[in-house]
């Protein structure tokens, strides 16, 4: 049978340093993914799987879709290379990862790429 812990604050085993539950719950990341410049997946949670649709073109399918299409994200690339989520028309069960070259004009290239995502949860 599964347990429900209610509480309303959280505090250090002093008793010190109270967190409210909304701050932990709202402020923690929905999901994040390190991957290859292929996709692949180095390490992850909440991320089922990665596709690499073409060159720095990279596709994360939630495992547990978020609640709506208003999130927030943070991308990132290793050796100075530029990540934004390509799509304007955020989706609820995946974002689309550009990676992009700063030495050659802002291309698209392949890369290691890093992706934070907050926001509500279905």
């Amino acid at each position: 049978m599964a347990s429900e812990l209610r509480v309303n604050t959280l505090k250090d085993a002093s008793g010190n340093n109270s967190v409210g539950m909304s701050y932990v719950a709202e402020g923690t990341a929905k999901a994040w993914v390190q991957a290859t410049g292929g996709a692949a997946l180095s390490d992850s949670f909440n991320i089922s799987s990665g596709t690499d649709n073409t060159t720095g073109d990279y596709t994360y399918a939630l495992s547990n879709n978020m609640g709506n299409n208003q999130w927030s994200q943070t991308c990132n690339a290793i050796s100075a290379e530029i990540a934004q989520v390509k799509d304007v028309t955020l989706l609820t069960s995946s974002l689309t990862v550009y990676v992009f070259s700063r030495a050659d004009s802002f291309t698209v290239a392949d890369q290691r790429n890093f992706v934070t995502l907050h926001g509500d949860l279905a």
